[in-house]
């Protein structure tokens, strides 16, 4: 695991600096997929129709890498229980599971360099700061794109997994008033005042859609009004189109049961590098079949993506 490690540092550390060019694009994708009975036997996949050669599976026995990012800063009680049931979910992970973890104010931190070191995570979860703007939006491109050049350099299975209770006036940009022109009674954004929202979310869902690494969130705080609404249902757009999931809390209560269920999503999780056939559209549709597979998995993904090699 030593040279697994000093990639993951280097990865952390370089946070901090400037984005580098994107990597070259390629033909590879990788899928995470969830199947009932365990058994990948008998496993194909179809792009558009036309056959996409699976190259590896990495199975939930294998390496786990997990970047768990905390952006709270709401309420004390369910910052509380989603430490607590963190905490608990981090305890029952298997030996080769790596846990780094993040906060998301004021952009993406490192607070504990990804490590099979329990104890470091959770200190870092215990001491985290609870103070500060919303982070979800600003810095989910950046988790992902971390998890997903990780995927690349070594053959574990990532994931992104966000706590959070943000709430779109949190934020340092203003979401909540997108009017144009004051003076124009006509002006569609008094009409719609979610448009930016949706709109933020619909850019980050596209960009993040060619994503080898999925992302999670558990949303401690469901609000009904209508711009939260908005931004609920975009974190669910931008989280799907990874081929993570979200949840969303609606009182204390759900929220240690929330917590460990996606925990559990994510140790579950099978990890399938495709190579995607030449001459497919910028969109593609994925089948993947097999006896009694019971699969779960985005049939809907970007063909180009960042280079595997």
């Amino acid at each position: 695991m030593t040279r697994r490690l000093q990639l993951l540092l280097l990865a952390s550390a370089a946070l901090g600096a400037p984005k580098p060019p994107p990597p070259p694009r390629g033909r590879r994708r990788r899928i995470p997929a969830w199947l009932a009975s365990g058994s990948t036997e008998g496993l194909k996949a179809t792009v558009e129709g036309r056959e996409a050669a699976i190259e590896r599976i990495l199975s939930p026995q294998d390496d786990l890498l997990l970047l768990l990012v905390l952006d709270m800063a709401d309420d004390i009680a369910r910052i509380d229980a989603a430490r607590q049931a963190a905490i608990s979910a981090i305890e029952q992970l298997p030996p080769n599971a790596w846990l780094g973890v993040f906060s998301a104010q004021d952009g993406l931190r490192v607070l504990a360099d990804p490590s099979p070191d329990r104890s470091a995570a959770i200190s870092a979860i215990q001491s985290a700061p609870t103070t500060g703007r919303a982070g979800f939006l600003e810095t989910v491109d950046p988790a992902a794109r971390l998890a997903a050049s990780l995927a690349h350099k070594a053959p574990v299975r990532t994931a992104v997994l966000f706590l959070t209770d943000s709430e779109i006036s949190n934020y340092r940009e203003d979401f909540t008033n997108p009017v144009i022109n004051y003076s124009d009674t006509r002006d569609l954004s008094r009409r719609f005042p979610d448009a930016l929202v949706r709109e933020k979310s619909a850019r980050l869902a596209a960009s993040l859609a060619p994503s080898d690494a999925p992302v999670f969130a558990v949303h401690l705080a469901f609000r009904r009004d209508r711009l939260n609404e908005a931004y609920q249902t975009g974190i669910q757009q931008i989280v799907e189109a990874t081929g993570g999931q979200a949840w969303f809390c609606r009182n204390l209560t759900e929220i240690p049961e929330a917590v460990a269920a996606a925990f559990d999503r994510i140790r579950s999780m099978f990890a399938i590098d495709l190579r995607l056939p030449d001459g497919l559209p910028k969109n593609v549709t994925l089948q993947l079949s097999g006896p009694g597979a019971g699969l779960q998995y985005r049939n809907r993904l970007a063909a180009q993506v960042w280079s595997h090699d």
